[in-house]
């Protein structure tokens, strides 16, 4: 190859990794309805059940696509702390929230199945994933 040939070439190289990072940086700008609602199921394991961890996070969210579009999720977490477990179920005044194109408001509101002691009988804390 010439060098008069090898210039063009390696603008165009640049200019199609340049597009393709822009894209992958995209979806990750792009956060998830069932993201935002696992992450706020772990921020109440350590902020409403004080340092608890969160497992069997079955939840299903249906997707916020649109700005101010409002859906409700549904499903089941555990909650474990000191070897004790309590099982939540999420109640009807969950929602998430799509607050602008690379943000969702998050509600977590679920109730205990049975009381355990050390951990909380019911949870209602929001956030937002950015």
């Amino acid at each position: 190859m010439t060098r008069k040939n090898l210039l063009p070439l390696a603008l165009i190289a640049v200019a199609v990794t340049g597009s393709s990072a822009a894209t992958a940086g995209a979806a990750i700008k792009n956060p998830q309805a069932d993201a935002a609602m696992r992450k706020g199921i772990r921020d109440v394991a350590r902020i409403s059940a004080y340092g608890a961890t969160a497992s069997k996070i079955r939840i299903t969210c249906p997707p916020v696509k649109k700005v101010n579009q409002q859906r409700t999720c549904a499903g089941t977490f555990r909650l474990t702390k000191n070897g004790r477990s309590a099982d939540y179920t999420l109640t009807s005044r969950n929602h998430v929230f799509r607050i602008s194109p690379g943000a969702i408001e998050y509600r977590v509101s679920a109730k205990a199945d049975h009381k355990v002691k050390g951990l909380p009988g019911s949870t209602d804390l929001a956030g937002f994933l950015q």
